[in-house]
């Protein structure tokens, strides 16, 4: 006679894991927190003392980066990525990251990986402030082959309606650039074909391939705290700086990027020779060490550098038709 087991699914297993799960859950927590993991949903009160509070969310995953993840069997990374990713996305809006809700599909369930994959999305929450207020591990045994995964979160942050960010660059603005710690969660389809095609083992390479995500959030509420006009804000992710930063650029516009003006990490400069990769496909691709944009006016560049020491200023916003282009 069958069972669940056998069909792939260990419910057993599955029990255990939950009360583990929501032991690390539970350092990623904040006073608001009503009901959090182990219930069917989690119930969550807004922070005191707002005025007219806005919710901003985000949604996304960790893409085939999962892929080299397994491959190396290196789980808390991609685990906190999850979560910095949605983060950095929340953050543009000039938000605080809340709340985060992950969820885990995998094969079978592997204790050492689902705890080494929660305990880095719980940490990494921590890092951000935000509760992990619930989320949801499903075996899938027909649907991932053995040993694969993904990785996917939803954030949601909160911000006074007055202080919410939405685009409003112009010509004349000028754009900073925060450094990225690497390739973040972008471009690993083509990465993993030149390791494939070049035979390249990425445990050889695993510390540069799989550095983690970098948190913008703390950068971002040092200028709104100091009371400074933020124009846009740009997270640089799949499509690199002239599929991401364009998004926040008005139709009469363009910014002229000088990328002279910023450190290239060398896993940029290794892929690119390794795999033979044109510059303007490098540009399209990756975020090639500018991780986060602020678009501010000009004026007060010189302020927002000096409360950001490691942003640059990279470029400027001339008369255009939206785009970035290149000095």
């Amino acid at each position: 006679m069958a069972d669940y087991r056998q069909a792939g699914v260990d419910l057993d297993a599955h029990a255990v894991l939950v009360r583990r799960i929501a032991d690390l859950a539970g350092r990623a927590s904040r006073p608001e927190v009503l009901s959090g993991v182990g219930l069917f949903s989690g119930a969550m009160g807004l922070p005191q003392g707002l005025g007219d509070p806005v919710l901003v969310a985000s949604t996304d995953s960790v893409g085939t980066k999962v892929l080299l993840a397994a491959a190396c069997g290196s789980w808390d990374e991609v685990g906190r990525d999850v979560v910095i990713h949605c983060a950095n996305d929340v953050v543009t809006s000039g938000a605080s990251p809340l709340l985060f809700l992950d969820y885990l599909a995998v094969h079978a369930l592997d204790a050492t990986q689902t705890l080494g994959l929660v305990g880095g999305v719980a940490e990494a929450c921590r890092q951000a402030g935000c509760a992990l207020l619930g989320g949801e591990t499903a075996q899938l045994p027909d649907l991932y082959q053995p040993g694969t995964f993904d990785l996917a979160g939803t954030m949601v942050g909160v911000t006074e309606r007055s202080r919410l960010v939405l685009p409003r660059a112009g010509v004349g603005d000028a754009v900073l650039g925060l450094p990225s710690s690497g390739l973040h969660t972008n471009g690993f389809s083509l990465v993993r074909r030149i390791l494939a095609e070049t035979r390249t083992d990425p445990r050889a390479h695993q510390a540069e391939l799989l550095a983690p995500s970098r948190l913008y959030s703390g950068d971002v509420r040092r200028l709104v705290e100091a009371g400074l006009p933020l124009h846009g804000m740009a997270h640089i992710t799949g499509g690199g700086l002239p599929g991401n930063l364009d998004r926040v650029l008005p139709p009469d516009a363009d910014a002229v990027l000088d990328p002279a003006s910023w450190e290239r990490p060398t896993v940029f400069t290794w892929l690119q020779r390794l795999g033979g990769i044109a510059e303007e496909e490098m540009r399209r691709v990756f975020n090639l060490g500018i991780g986060f944009c602020l678009v501010v006016p000009a004026e007060i560049a010189g302020q927002a550098l000096a409360l950001l020491p490691e942003a640059r200023r990279i470029g400027e916003l001339v008369p255009g038709q939206g785009r970035v282009v290149w000095r």
